[in-house]
């Protein structure tokens, strides 16, 4: 079964591209670099059925990793609660592993994280294209 709309909404997000409308991608007067969204939109319609539910599985955990982002919140106003530490380090490591499972994303549709994403400064080293630029 083809991606549903939700699916393909879900799959967009979590690669960080933008949820807009083509003409609505200007911003302050200046068109927003889109050049890559017609890729996953072809990736998305063209996705072989056998991998569909494989998308659908990595979503899910994207979900997830997404969800205990969310969650740590709260902890990050103390290290230590009576004999339990917290990890100090948990968001930055959450954030490596919605990394790694959006790159897998990624792989499968044969399509790079959105460039202009700062979600995924942290792998593509801050700058676009080949060339890294230091946040």
């Amino acid at each position: 079964m083809p991606l549903t709309t939700q699916e393909k909404e879900r799959t967009r997000y979590h690669m960080g591209y933008m949820q807009v409308q083509p003409a609505a991608a200007i911003q302050f007067g200046m068109p927003r670099p889109v050049e890559t969204a017609f890729l996953i939109e072809l990736a998305m319609n063209n996705l072989l059925e056998e991998a569909c539910d494989r998308v659908r599985k990595i979503l899910c955990i994207l979900d997830g990793v997404e969800c205990r982002l969310v969650s740590v919140q709260p902890n990050l106003a103390a290290d230590q609660l009576g004999d339990l530490k917290v990890r100090a380090d948990a968001p930055d490591a959450l954030e490596r592993e919605y990394g790694r499972w959006a790159l897998r994303l990624a792989d499968i549709l044969g399509v790079p994280l959105y460039p202009y994403s700062t979600r995924f400064r942290n792998i593509t080293g801050g700058g676009v294209g080949s060339i890294p630029v230091r946040g």
